[in-house]
């Protein structure tokens, strides 16, 4: 790739932006009269305006302007086999054709909790739901119904959806209203959180002795500790120290039970974090690749914990939901989950790391500090000196640089989030040139 003879601000590559996307530009104006901020998902807004997908094909989404990116989003991390893949539109079409949905419920159902419970040993009995905010709602009341206590205990800059529990001190503008770090103060995330949000305690991620004052001193009304075991909400802060171990210990001392959210990290490894870490929760959120592409969640955990929604004996939590195992979405789950095999894992934590690497060593060459990791399929280049143990760390990141290097990656067809996922359609050339990109990009970085 050739270098650039001149600097490039950001301004420059904004405006090229907006000239190279009329038709995407022309449709945002037209959503702004029919909805509020011209979009449905508050996370894909972009200024001046957000490009608007077309079509997705393996590697590649393709823009109502006809540019054919290079994908490292795929949806958020839902798409681990790249778009509309094969065997999952396959095995959608099939249902689809016997009929969308039915008030009874259909053995796809039984057979993707089996495929899930096979991979994840910790999912004793398993619900499904239809995103995973549901799957988070769920397994909080879930541990509220079980344990009788009223409070619960997530980390601070963590996201876990939209819910009202999750809501709070997600992240938070860096001030003073927020705390001591070894001791952080909740706050609203959202106008119009109710009583709810006030139940729920924060805590600083990779601080189990700070954990342990806060739980302590809270235990006799605390009925959980939610964690996504790699902070993806703050870009991706990775537990060091056997902290997830460490915390598992000390919920169980307490009787505080630990509920895992797997959304993003389930497609890590066949078994999630969980696996990677060799720590066993009482609940799981799960959602995204175990809906394969299709809108669907998950949760379960402990049998004594799930037995609150069996009917049998009377459901002490009742959960409708039209939708719940709809056979389209357990049909791609389950299509999603046969492809991925060990193999599959193993290629694409080998691409995530690989993409790691080569990522810290463009910015090695360019002398600015950063630093790059990687779990399994997902790999995030921070751009401060050490990697960030915790979300107010994390907050430090050079968000203007980061910001350079979207639109830069945009204007050469390539789409990511502060680095990105690998999906099994993705190869090492991809790797390539994702990373000879990032480095003509910093020769051109006007700073």
């Amino acid at each position: 790739m050739a270098v650039e003879a001149t600097p490039i601000s950001l301004e420059t590559l904004i405006d090229e932006y907006a000239e190279r996307n009329p038709r995407s530009r022309a449709l945002f104006e037209r959503a702004q009269a029919v909805l509020p901020g011209g979009n449905v998902r508050t996370g894909v807004y972009m200024a001046p305006f957000p490009f608007y997908a077309a079509s997705g094909a393996g590697k590649y989404l393709t823009d109502v302007d006809g540019h054919r990116l290079l994908d490292f989003v795929n949806n958020n991390t839902v798409l681990i086999l790249g778009h509309a893949h094969p065997s999952v539109v396959a095995a959608v079409n099939s249902t689809v054709a016997q009929g969308t949905g039915f008030s009874r419920p259909t053995e796809l159902e039984i057979e993707l909790a089996e495929e899930l419970q096979r991979r994840v040993p910790s999912l004793e009995r398993i619900r499904f739901c239809n995103s995973g905010t549901e799957a988070v709602l769920n397994v909080i009341r879930a541990a509220r119904g079980f344990t009788g206590r009223p409070k619960i205990a997530k980390f601070e800059g963590a996201y876990h959806g939209t819910a009202e529990h999750a809501m709070v001190s997600h992240v938070p503008p860096i001030g003073p209203e927020l705390g001591p770090i070894d001791h952080p103060t909740p706050v609203h995330s959202s106008a119009g959180l109710g009583a709810a949000a006030d139940e729920v305690i924060v805590l600083p991620f990779n601080d189990i002795g700070a954990c342990e004052r806060i739980i302590s001193e809270h235990a006799s009304e605390l009925a959980a500790v939610i964690v996504d075991p790699l902070m993806t909400g703050v870009g991706m802060a990775l537990p060091v120290d056997n902290f997830l171990g460490n915390l598992r210990e000390l919920t169980s001392r307490h009787d505080v039970l630990l509920v895992f959210d797997e959304i993003i990290s389930y497609r890590v490894a066949r078994g999630g974090a969980q696996e990677l870490y060799d720590v066993r929760p009482d609940l799981t959120a799960l959602a995204k690749i175990v809906a394969g592409g299709m809108p669907g969640g998950a949760f379960g955990g402990r049998e004594d914990i799930m037995a609150l929604y069996d009917p049998r004996p009377g459901a002490r939590i009742p959960q409708a939901g039209t939708f719940n195992g709809n056979p389209v979405t357990m049909a791609a789950g389950l299509a999603t989950l046969r492809e991925l095999t060990p193999e599959a894992y193993a290629r694409l934590e080998r691409l995530g790391s690989r993409a790691a690497a080569g990522l810290a060593a463009v910015f090695a060459e360019a002398g600015i500090p950063a630093s790059a990791a990687a779990v399994g399929s997902l790999f995030r280049i921070h751009i401060l000196p050490e990697y960030p143990r915790n979300y107010r760390e994390a907050a430090n990141d050079n968000k203007a640089l980061q910001q350079w290097l979207f639109f830069w990656l945009l204007r050469h067809d390539i789409l990511w989030a502060t680095g990105g996922n690998v999906s099994t359609v993705i190869d090492d050339g991809d790797v390539d040139r994702l990373i000879a990109t990032v480095r003509a990009g910093l020769r051109a970085y006007a700073g």
